[in-house]
């Protein structure tokens, strides 16, 4: 039974490890994300800043419709790429959660064994006082024998 228990809690311990590293590399796709995020929205800020800069010196209506529609498709980028994020933070909680719901399995497996192995290391203690008594009742025998 030990041994099986062993054996559980080994594969246990690989399930976990493999979860770890599902959460690790849901993070770093979190981080990619909300990079490429930020990356996006500092680009709109300097293009906005340059429209800007721009239009106090004189802009074209027709400039200011390019201006205006590449504006419109950098939200629209931004704002896919905030679902993105959103959603890579989701996924990111469930890994999270699936990986501490594994540890805590693992861990009542190895309590279990722990608890298992105190046992057995009790019964040896017992068995060898046990064996101490016997040789020492029979050393007192002897001497009052003898």
């Amino acid at each position: 039974m030990n041994r099986q228990l062993q054996l559980v809690a080994e594969m246990e311990q690989r399930k976990e490890d493999k979860l770890a590293a599902d959460y690790g590399q849901a993070q770093q796709d979190l981080a990619e994300q909300s990079e490429r995020l930020d990356i996006l929205q500092t680009h709109k800020k300097d293009y906005i800043d340059n429209v800007l800069a721009e239009g106090k010196q004189g802009v074209v209506s027709q400039q200011m419709m390019r201006f205006q529609s590449f504006i419109s498709q950098l939200d629209k980028a931004c704002s896919q790429q905030q679902n993105k994020v959103h959603t890579a933070n989701k996924v990111v909680e469930q890994r999270r959660a699936l990986w501490l719901n594994q540890q805590r399995k693992r861990k009542a497996i190895e309590a279990l064994l722990d608890k298992q192995k105190q046992q057995a290391i009790a019964f040896e203690q017992k068995q060898e006082q046990k064996m101490f008594d016997e040789f020492a009742i029979q050393q007192f025998v002897r001497r009052k024998l003898a």
